[in-house]
């Protein structure tokens, strides 16, 4: 590989720069490629050819010899240079259709500021993506764009996800396998063409052409090839801890998350189960059920010891009524001590969501969204920041289309409680609804305080009005409706539960704002007590020189509320002192 290692950032938009054209080194198309690094090139393990001398490798498929050409079209001026299959990255469509990924080492470096920004996402469905592959039509040699939306998961156990082209003529065809599929709306990469599917036998009963296309998400081909690991930005979906293959399971347990996972039927939204501390067996089957259900498994998780590397093992043997589709699980978490906002954090960039500068807040994106298609598992809800918080912002995700299992710890928990009722609130009449509004009004009120308190230790940090007591005077107001069942009445309830919501999420975005801002205040805490250790080792004179600056650092960062802009400035003043007396570089010292 390359000495360039780190993810680049690529802000070309519809001039992707990392497009790669490869052929023979006669000139004929073979595919498309996405260059990863300076001398590493992503594509499909079917676009590179093979022939009779090839050699062997660990799964028993002939391993490409041959060098092929390749070609940055984004480039201006680029040549082709030759390439060929990286050594051990070679995973050719396995038996059951997996697989079908290869890396390409260069012969010849490119820069690696053209390389591409891979990123961990949840493929949700209706997401709009475009990808740019070379026909063999010699007037598009040089590529042409198509547009898709993703569908959801397909092919092999799910590992593809089915891209619904915007017109017919817009299905991948030859000359599109490896292409970078990116998404329209943060310009990264999600995944990869993997292949076309253009059915003339069935369809043909109903008189049509059935056109279809494929995609391979980035995790799954990180899940083949882990060496691109270090190429992909983003967090891991599950960070649940994995537990080895042929570890004890309860199998009831098992084949219920299987299906809950599948999101059969007569599964619900939003899931309350308890798995007690001490219960290891119902534990180890959560997390196994977590990593078969993930795109990117830890490669530890899916195989038993042996001498192949596990990318080149065939899945586990699970019975079928014990194994979710690859893919069922978007995003895995421990929550213990976790705040709302920082579960909203990780929920916000699974969906490839990320706050505008530093007054951003990943639950205001998550309030401002239409949609949150994702399965979510939180494991110690009960052991959150704010439990009750975290159930209430759970079913918020639950009624923009999220799928939540909520596993709690203590079966006699408040928020487990609460937890159920939501899970199955029953009769879903009037009176219940207006009790449900009723409970998340005073919940809001508790929050408001929260808010409130937060507010006050920061400044410039805007209080939080206080709405809550309005919102009880709107309810009893609707209570006495002359026509508590007539659709005029349905209509205004309905509006005032999406204002109650709405008003929640406003509350839990500004607790989530003042969080991050004395967060960094305790970060400068403690800069400036580690720049305070440095002057201990210093002469006495120094030390009295230097003592004023952080006096007023420390009196600036411990008052309330603090003035974070004025308490950095002071800190930094102090920093740079301490560096002058102990004649260090500027930069040196604790970052």
């Amino acid at each position: 590989m390359g000495e360039e290692t780190e993810v680049p950032v690529n802000t070309e938009v519809l001039d992707e720069t990392w497009r790669v054209r490869i052929s023979t080194s006669g000139g004929e198309v073979l595919g498309a490629g996405i260059l990863l690094a300076a001398d590493a090139v992503l594509t499909c393990a079917h676009v590179i050819p093979t022939s009779p001398g090839d050699h062997i490798g660990p799964t028993g498929a002939v391993v490409p010899s041959a060098e092929v050409r390749v070609e940055l079209v984004g480039v201006p001026g680029a040549r082709a240079v030759p390439a060929r299959v990286a050594d051990g990255c070679w995973v050719p469509e396995l038996a059951d259709s997996r697989g079908d990924v290869a890396l390409l080492t260069l012969a010849e470096p490119q820069d690696a500021r053209h390389a591409a920004p891979l990123h961990r996402v949840a493929p949700t469905r209706g997401r709009s993506v475009w990808m740019c592959g070379f026909p063999s039509t010699r007037e598009l040699k040089d590529g042409v764009w198509f547009r898709a939306t993703l569908a959801g998961p397909s092919g092999p156990r799910g590992e593809w996800v089915q891209m619904f082209p915007v017109t017919p003529e817009e299905t991948v065809r030859p000359g599109f396998s490896g292409a970078a599929v990116t998404d329209a709306e943060t310009h990264r990469v999600l995944g990869m063409v993997v292949s076309r599917y253009d059915d003339r036998s069935s369809a043909a009963l109903a008189g049509q052409r059935l056109h279809l296309s494929y995609m391979i998400p980035i995790e799954t081909v990180v899940r083949h090839l882990p060496e691109i690991d270090r190429y992909v930005s983003g967090e891991r979906g599950n960070s649940l801890p994995s537990v080895p293959q042929g570890a004890a399971r309860d199998r009831e347990f098992a084949r219920w998350l299987a299906r809950w996972f599948a999101a059969a039927e007569d599964t619900r939204r939003l899931e309350a189960i308890v798995i007690k501390k001490g219960e290891a067996v119902r534990a180890a089957t959560l997390s196994r059920a977590v990593t078969l259900a993930d795109r990117e498994p830890p490669a530890d998780a899916t195989a038993p010891a042996g001498p192949a590397p596990p990318r080149h093992r065939p899945e586990p043997e699970e019975p079928d009524d014990l194994l979710p589709p690859v893919g069922s699980v978007d995003l895995a978490l421990d929550v213990s001590g976790e705040t709302v906002a920082q579960v909203a954090g990780r929920v916000a960039d699974r969906l490839g969501l990320s706050p505008a500068g530093d007054g951003g807040s990943a639950v205001g994106l998550l309030g401002g969204t239409g949609a949150v298609p994702l399965t979510i598992v939180a494991e110690g809800v009960d052991y959150a920041a704010d439990p009750l918080a975290l159930v209430e912002f759970g079913d918020l995700l639950a009624r923009r289309g999220a799928r939540l299992l909520l596993v709690f710890r203590n079966p006699e928990s408040q928020s487990l409680e609460l937890a159920l009722r939501m899970a199955d609130p029953g009769k879903d009449d009037t009176a219940a609804r207006l009790d449900r509004v009723r409970d998340r009004i005073d919940h809001i009120a508790r929050r408001e305080r929260t808010a409130h308190d937060r507010a006050a230790l920061i400044a410039p940090v805007r209080p939080v009005p206080q709405r809550a007591a309005a919102l009880r005077l709107d309810l009893t107001a609707l209570r006495r409706h002359p026509e508590p069942d007539g659709a005029r009445f349905l209509a205004d309830l309905g509006a005032f539960e999406r204002t109650v919501e709405a008003e929640l999420l406003r509350v839990e975005e500004a607790i989530g704002l003042a969080e991050t801002q004395i967060a960094r205040r305790n970060e400068l805490r403690g800069r400036l007590e580690a720049f305070f250790a440095l002057l201990a080792a210093r002469s006495l004179e120094e030390e009295r020189a230097a003592a004023p600056l952080y006096r007023a650092a420390h009196n600036l960062l411990h008052q309330a509320p603090c003035e974070l802009a004025e308490a950095e400035r002071a800190v930094q003043r102090f920093a740079e002192t301490v560096r002058h007396h102990t004649h260090r570089p500027r930069g040196d010292g604790p970052a």
